[in-house]
């Protein structure tokens, strides 16, 4: 059953894989989300990216890393947003937190977006050999 969000705001929400075994994974996950949101943020858009929100502090303070702990602050933010733009990064379709961040926006009837990171992904390959 679908359930209305009450408040919807100008807020999109970056969803992308994130948990791995490998801790260099999640900080690439988190860097790719870090140059997603800024580039959407010079756009002038109102982008929230928990990944690029929370990646250094779970890193800093041995947070869980896991859906069952951010689960509900995501879908507070979730609830809000006028959009969730899945980044089909490498194993969002088999994401714990990517697919149950889908679930949430059909279950507040949010529009979702599909976003190839290919070209992003080079422009960061570019800015590491910088």
């Amino acid at each position: 059953m679908k359930t209305k969000s009450m408040f919807r705001s100008d807020i999109e929400y970056l969803a992308i894989p994130y948990s791995d075994k490998s801790e260099s994974v999640m900080d690439y996950r988190a860097e790719v989300s870090d140059l997603i949101c800024a580039e959407f943020m010079n756009q002038g858009r109102i982008i929230f990216a928990p990944i690029s929100s929370c990646h250094h502090i779970a890193k800093r303070y041995s947070l869980p890393r896991t859906w069952d702990f951010w689960q509900h602050l995501d879908e507070e933010f979730v609830k809000i947003c006028k959009s969730v733009i899945v980044v089909m990064l490498d194993g969002w379709d088999k994401s714990t937190g990517v697919k149950a961040e889908i679930e949430l926006a059909d279950k507040y009837g949010i529009p979702v977006k599909y976003l190839d990171p290919k070209p992003y992904l080079k422009r960061l390959k570019k800015k590491r050999n910088e």
